[in-house]
């Protein structure tokens, strides 16, 4: 009889099991080989709003120890050091969750970064998280200009890189998209042509597990080889496309478009995947969302993005996918009134809503990002986990303010590889320079930082990219758009806030992280 050790299966929420690829490395010592090199993998779950208080968000200000001069600012770190009250350990009231999740092994591996600007007025977007600016709502005229420029989302850079992909093989999905309007990218990608467009998403983790993962059929001849579908019709392509007079010069892109989709389905199609004896997920989290109670069932929301969450982990550990954004549009809270204008839009100035708001973003934190850290945060096999080799991160719509691209929150976790130090908590405002001096009741006041462009930049570093892969139009970081708004609230002039030395270091990986 064989027996079926912890080392082979992995269990997540739902009934979900995973068998492990044979690890050599793991076997008696007669059989063990060198462990593999890890590949590095990207997760972002951005959610909506944001508007919580310094106080609620980030670990104590004594935390901060040191400082740099750094672009003409003072910046500064500390050491993440984690508390336990009863059965959760804590960084802040909203970096809260399980101790039996929430380890000083995981806070270890993480970084919390304050002090990152979306360095003019964005308002409402989706967009901005990956750095398609574009996607906003046009609250502002400020956002309004940006409409003008749309841009690739980095994660759909890292997903058309060969940096990034040096190899397919076995990938079914370039990157994984868990709810819409997060990721855009070029109508053709492989030419890096056409519009912008958005990359549709689903929460439906039996129908992306489907997308990853389809069971190898044992009746294939895998020695028969039939040619591409795409060469099978090139002669027809080229003659349409050179020798059709009528055929103008968008249908000539629309075609071009075509041919090149068709060509990564059946790319994808062709992908036999590395570990077959795949549980499948059960789950119908379709069905959850579809409960009339959902909107205000955190219990619900939290086993709904713990299922998409096992999807993400199977992908990565059998390499199908190893990139995933997660758009988090629900509020994790049981408040059943108009959340946009009764909660985020009065938590600026209301002890009682940034309570609420913050509550709601402590489980979103514990049941999103933390309950995948602690997925991933597994032996590989070579010593080391799968979280080691990747770059979890959490984003937010706003900072303190709603609407205000002005310190945005980042939560990161896993090193890439080794590529970031972690167990940094980094604050990169310049206390001598205020952005916003007291909005709609809330006496905070919001220092300026260093750019979104460099965060952006720094991730796309993390994950393989050199700069010249992604700067132009000579602006450093990403995107390539120099743009500093006018709708601030606060006494210093826009160009004070970002001047050019703040610019010129978008290109380098962010204070304190660089390895």
């Amino acid at each position: 009889m064989i027996k079926t050790s912890r080392r082979q299966l992995l269990r997540g929420i739902g009934g979900f099991t995973l068998a492990l690829p044979f690890l050599s490395s793991l076997a008696r010592p007669s059989r063990a080989d060198a462990a593999v090199p890890g590949m590095r993998r990207f997760v972002q779950f951005c959610s909506s709003h944001g508007g919580i208080w310094g106080t609620n968000m980030y670990p104590a200000e004594s935390t901060l120890t040191q400082s740099l001069s750094y672009a003409g600012r003072t910046v500064r770190r500390g050491t993440l050091g984690l508390q336990t009250q009863g059965s959760d350990a804590l960084l802040s009231p909203v970096l809260r969750g399980p101790s039996s999740a929430f380890t000083p092994s995981l806070v270890s591996k993480m970084n919390v970064l304050r002090g990152l600007d979306v360095p003019f007025y964005i308002g409402h977007h989706t967009g901005g998280h990956l750095g398609n600016f574009a996607r906003n709502d046009g609250n502002g005229t400020d956002g309004t200009a940006m409409q003008a420029f749309p841009t690739p989302t980095i994660d759909q850079l890292m997903a058309w890189s060969p940096k990034f992909y040096e190899s397919l093989g076995t990938v079914r999905e370039r990157s994984l998209h868990i709810g819409n309007n997060l990721s855009f990218n070029w109508s053709n990608p492989q030419t890096k042509s056409g519009p912008i467009q958005g990359v549709a998403g689903s929460t439906d983790a039996l129908a992306l597990f489907k997308r990853i993962f389809v069971p190898n059929d044992p009746t294939d001849d895998t020695n028969v080889t039939l040619p591409p579908v795409v060469d099978r019709v090139l002669e027809d392509y080229k003659r349409l496309r050179e020798s059709n007079r009528r055929l103008s010069a968008d249908d000539r892109r629309r075609l071009d478009d075509h041919m090149q989709r068709l060509a990564e389905l059946e790319r994808r199609l062709r992908v036999r995947p590395s570990c077959n004896n795949v549980t499948p997920v059960t789950t119908n989290t379709t069905a959850i969302e579809r409960q009339a109670s959902f909107p205000v069932d955190p219990a619900a929301q939290g086993t709904m993005y713990g299922v998409l969450n096992d999807v993400i982990v199977a992908a990565f550990l059998c390499d199908t996918s190893r990139i995933a954004v997660v758009h988090v549009d629900d509020t994790f809270s049981t408040y059943a009134g108009d959340w946009h204008q009764d909660i985020a839009h009065q938590a600026n100035g209301s002890a009682q809503a940034q309570e609420t708001i913050a509550a709601a973003h402590r489980l979103t934190f514990a049941r999103t990002f933390l309950d995948l850290a602690a997925k991933l945060n597994v032996d590989n096999g070579t010593g080391k986990t799968f979280l080691d080799d990747s770059l979890v991160v959490w984003t937010q719509e706003s900072g303190e303010y709603t609407h205000s691209g002005q310190g945005v929150p980042v939560i990161t976790a896993g090193s890439a590889g080794g590529f970031l130090k972690t167990g940094n908590y980094c604050d990169y405002r310049s206390k001598s320079l205020v952005v916003t001096d007291g909005e709609a009741g809330n006496p905070a006041k919001i220092y300026a930082g260093l750019l979104w462009h460099q965060w952006l930049g720094t991730a796309l570093q993390a994950m393989g990219l050199s700069p010249s892969d992604y700067e132009g139009n000579g602006v450093k970081g990403y995107p390539s758009r120099k743009f500093i708004g006018e709708n601030f609230w606060g006494p210093t002039k826009p160009a004070q806030l970002y001047p050019d030395a703040v610019w010129n270091v978008a290109t380098d990986v962010l204070p304190f992280l660089g390895a």
